[in-house]
């Protein structure tokens, strides 16, 4: 199965680490959403937003122990959906992407979030702060 990823998944060491599958994903985007700020964390919440679009990254067949992994990683604050992403110049495909279960939540904040960031400033926390996700056994 296709999915698209748009916050801390985009990021190989952390797709790794959490499905335990190699390989590098495809550059692609997402119409009509954005990826919000969450109050307290340093990972982000996808929302319906019309007009605007979401820069990720599109990973191809993913199999079905790793789609286990990722519903555990994500846990109950998203839902897994299908949704149209366009790679490349414009083509479209059918991807699942995870797009917060509550876009109303209060904790959801107006500002979009910066994957530069979070590379930046706690990409190497994130790691280090390893949830028990670690397919790899780092």
């Amino acid at each position: 199965m296709n999915l698209f990823t748009y916050g801390s998944l985009m990021f190989p060491e952390v797709w790794e680490r959490v499905t335990g599958l190699c390989g590098a994903g495809q550059p692609a985007s997402l119409a009509d959403h954005a990826a919000r700020r969450i109050r307290g964390q340093t990972y982000p919440a996808l929302v319906k937003t019309a007009g605007e679009s979401t820069e990720g990254v599109l990973y191809a067949d993913v199999s079905p122990e790793a789609v286990a992994r990722l519903d555990a990683f994500e846990g109950h604050f998203y839902e897994r959906i299908m949704v149209a992403v366009s790679v490349g110049h414009g083509a479209a495909t059918r991807a699942w992407v995870y797009r917060a279960a509550l876009p109303d939540d209060p904790d959801i904040l107006a500002e979009r979030w910066d994957p530069e960031r979070f590379q930046r400033e706690h990409l190497g926390r994130f790691l280090q702060d390893d949830p028990g996700f670690s397919a790899t056994g780092r």
